[in-house]
């Protein structure tokens, strides 16, 4: 089920409703949630609701077998359900990868091995609760959470529909104590929730949808344009991503805060940056979470030297890279941007302001370029499209001008409101105009919703990771 579609829309006040009419028994709102999860998940392909049982129920069982007291039998069950989930997770998004690429590095020394290429069909959103599950094990063997018994809370922590497919990436100490505890209504917190959700779907359905139409017919055949086109496309496609993403998000948390559950965010204008370390401070802030603990500071972080902080900055935006997709372009992509941050490591620490100001503006344009350059690598299918793209840049002939300038009526006024509203969580956040005013702006962005959903309905980009 999607976010931007009217099943949605009638799937969510139907769970709204339900959810706190039953306000008054946890376990029952619980319950329910769980129901409501797994229908939301199922609307793709019912057959893959067995996958996120499995790593519920093996996740939620391995807390209980363990003390939290780093043991080497807690170390044993935490191991085995790690090797688990990532082994579930190799299986289906990376063993074809895996596969093509043996059997490429094969040929370059002469060999041609029949291997067959397996059918598999990924699972929507498993990389998002896989990870969300190995957060909670790992955090159970440090002791830093407490084991639930609560199997349908655990359970509802795992699918929660909203953040399921594309996240937030939650924490269970974050997530998991809200379903453990009732919550009363909170009506200016609801009020908020849609507004978000409005924003979120102004930037999918108007923005991200309209935006990438042009995109891919930049890109589909490189060569009929010029090196201008390419790098108008790699722009286009920086600002498409962004909108997408983010629009899931401010749904996604837009949503949650409709049953007076928090999910963290999971931008906050990245693109407003003045430099590319701040920018990875701002972009899938749950995502470089999760890495930063779980990868970056038990490699050593920054307190073994210049060159091993160097190394393991390296490896985790490899590894990011190789998260987002099965194909060499991702783990280019994730390469350079690990390059970019290096200097970082040793330039002196300067601290930035909250947010930026007019004097900051070119230092943000050329942090946004540059981001969006790189960002090429991840919208190529595959290297040899990806070098395609590169040969137009560097050989093509500068004298083609650019062509599809018509996003700029899209994207200048969004980016206006967001650079006005980038004190605020989202831009609808706090209006400070009559109400008139807002109920204007509440139509008119309805209005031009349901006119750009005429023609196109894009899937989210995210949903394939």
């Amino acid at each position: 089920m999607q976010f931007d579609t009217y099943t949605y829309a009638l799937f969510l006040p139907l769970v709204f409703f339900i959810y706190w009419a039953l306000r008054k028994r946890l376990n029952w709102q619980n319950a329910f949630l769980l129901v409501a999860s797994y229908v939301f998940y199922g609307w793709w392909d019912w057959r893959m609701l067995g996958l996120i049982v499995l790593t519920t129920l093996t996740t939620w069982g391995t807390g209980l077998m363990m003390r939290g007291d780093r043991s080497a039998n807690d170390r044993r069950w935490a191991a085995a359900n790690i090797v688990l989930n990532l082994g579930i997770l190799a299986v289906f998004k990376y063993l074809n990868f895996l596969r093509d690429s043996l059997v490429h590095l094969l040929g370059f020394f002469g060999m041609t091995p029949d291997w067959p290429t397996l059918h598999i069909l990924l699972p929507v959103g498993i990389s998002f609760y896989t990870f969300q599950a190995i957060s909670y094990t790992i955090d159970v063997y440090r002791g830093e959470v407490k084991p639930t018994r609560d199997v349908v809370a655990f359970s509802v922590f795992i699918s929660f529909f909203p953040q399921l497919v594309a996240g937030p990436i939650e924490r269970a100490s974050n997530l998991l104590p809200q379903f453990l505890r009732r919550k009363s209504f909170d009506y200016d917190n609801a009020v908020v929730g849609m507004r978000q959700i409005l924003w979120g779907l102004s930037k999918k359905v108007i923005i991200a949808d309209t935006v990438g139409s042009y995109v891919d017919d930049l890109l589909y055949n490189p060569y009929v344009y010029g090196p201008t086109s390419m790098i108008w496309a790699g722009i286009l496609f920086a600002v498409q991503i962004y909108a997408d993403f983010s629009g899931y998000s401010d749904i996604a948390i837009g949503s949650a805060r409709l049953l007076n559950i928090k999910l963290q965010p999971n931008f906050r204008y990245p693109f407003f940056s003045r430099n590319m370390k701040e920018l990875w401070q701002r972009w899938h802030i749950s995502l470089m979470s999760w890495f930063r603990s779980y990868v970056y500071f038990p490699l050593g972080g920054s307190r073994c030297g210049k060159g091993r902080t160097c190394l393991n900055i390296m490896v985790v935006f490899a590894l990011s890279g190789l998260w987002h997709g099965a194909d060499w372009t991702f783990v280019i992509w994730g390469f350079v941007n690990g390059l970019l941050l290096l200097p970082f490591v040793f330039l002196p620490r300067k601290r930035l302001s909250d947010v930026a100001s007019w004097r900051d503006l070119p230092k943000c344009l050329l942090t946004f370029f540059i981001f969006a350059m790189v960002f090429l690598a991840f919208r190529a299918n595959g290297i040899t499209h990806l070098g395609e793209i590169v040969d137009v840049i560097v050989n093509g002939s500068w004298a083609q001008r650019p062509v599809h300038g018509q996003p700029l009526f899209y994207i200048v006024p969004f980016f206006i409101i967001e650079w006005l509203g980038r004190r605020q969580e989202f831009p609808l956040q706090r209006l400070p105009m009559p109400t008139w005013a807002r109920w204007l702006l509440y139509w008119a962005l309805l209005i031009g919703i349901s006119i750009a959903s005429l023609d196109r309905s894009a899937q989210f980009i995210y949903f394939q990771f």
